[in-house]
This record gives C-alpha cells, structure tokens and sequence, in this order.
C-alpha cells in the first residue's frame, strides 16, 4: 500500500482553495489547506513536511514567491498557480526554482500530471542533496584524519601509512571510530597550539 503524497495548497481565494483542495483530496493526495502564506509557513512548523507545496503567486501579505524561498530552506520543494497575465512572476518563480506552474482556472485532471512530474523532481532533489551532504561528510572526515595523520608523521617521525595505522590501532583499543578519535585529537592539538607562554 503506497502511502499518499502530503501536499499543501496555499490560496488567499477561498473558492479556489476550497474547490482545488477537494479535488485533490478526491485525487488521493493528502491536502493541507492556506490562505495566506503566514498560515502556510505555520502549519509547515505544526505538522509533517509537506512532499510538495502548490502556491498561488500572489496573495495578500506574502507572496507565492517569499513563501517558496521559506519553504524551500526546509527542503520542502513548489509550484505556483498564476494567471495568465502574471509571466513576469512566473519568471521569478522558476528563477527561485520553482518545479512547475498551474494555471488558472485550475482543472484538477490536467493538473496532475504537473503534480506528479514536480513530487518526482523534488524526491530526486532531495536524494541529491542528501548525496552531497554525505559526501561532504565523508570529504571533512577525510581531511580531518589527513590532518592528524600529518600532525602524528610530524610528531612521531613516521611515515604516512605508520601514522594512519597508529590512529587506527588506537582508535581500535579504545573501541571508537577513527574519524571520531581523530576529530579529538585535532580539537586537543589546537587548543595546546593555542597555549602561549606570557
């Protein structure tokens, strides 16, 4: 059984977020309902994280476009609905990196397609961002045991292998992670670097 994708609908129409929303809903999608953006933003904080928010692009208040930016520092990925007279935000939108736009007057059945397409794109965004932030993880740990394998080749006369395996021998006795016993050492090491004598 899959689960149903969260979306939030975000309008400062009544009719068309009450009327939209349904249609979603009958769709099976899971819809939390706006009508501004700082209720938007709001249930953002209360709830589970929307898979992907549908906001008009303009409204009183905030606009589609600064909710978007809010939302997408939470991960949290948009479309916009507009109407035909508004490229010029549409154009900001995508700039802001916006997955899609609707237009109004929606229809739901179109409409899906859109939505399915930007649930997609924001799923693989995500699984990117979390590559790139375990490879950055994995990249600092890395420069972290250079640093002490350097500090230990310095400080011990030893070669480069000698020192890792020293490191890691120690790591080992003391039942740790290497990366995690190295992160002290450097700590430990600057802070004695730090030491002045008056």
């Amino acid at each position: 059984m899959t689960v149903a994708k969260r979306l939030l609908l975000v309008d400062d129409d009544g009719v068309a977020l009450a009327t939209f929303g349904k249609g979603l809903k009958d769709t099976g999608y899971e819809v939390v309902l706006a009508d501004s953006g700082e209720m938007a933003l709001e249930q953002v904080a209360e709830g589970p994280p929307p898979d992907l928010a549908i906001l008009d692009i303009r409204m009183e208040g905030m606009s589609g476009i600064e909710v978007a930016g809010e939302l997408r520092q939470l991960g949290i990925s948009s479309i916009f609905l507009s109407a035909f007279d508004d490229d010029e935000y549409v154009r900001q939108a995508l700039e802001k990196g916006a997955l899609g736009y609707l237009v109004k007057p929606i229809n739901v059945d179109k409409a899906i397609p859109t939505i399915e397409a930007a649930l997609k794109s924001s799923q693989d965004l995500n699984v990117l961002k979390e590559t790139e932030k375990r490879l950055d993880g994995a990249l600092e740990n890395s420069n972290t045991i250079n640093v002490v394998v350097g500090i230990l080749m310095e400080r011990h006369r030893l070669g480069k292998q000698e020192a890792f395996e020293l490191l890691r021998k120690k790591a080992r006795s003391k039942q740790r992670k290497v990366t995690d016993l190295a992160g002290e050492v450097l700590v430990a090491w600057e802070t004695f670097s730090q030491l002045k004598v008056d």
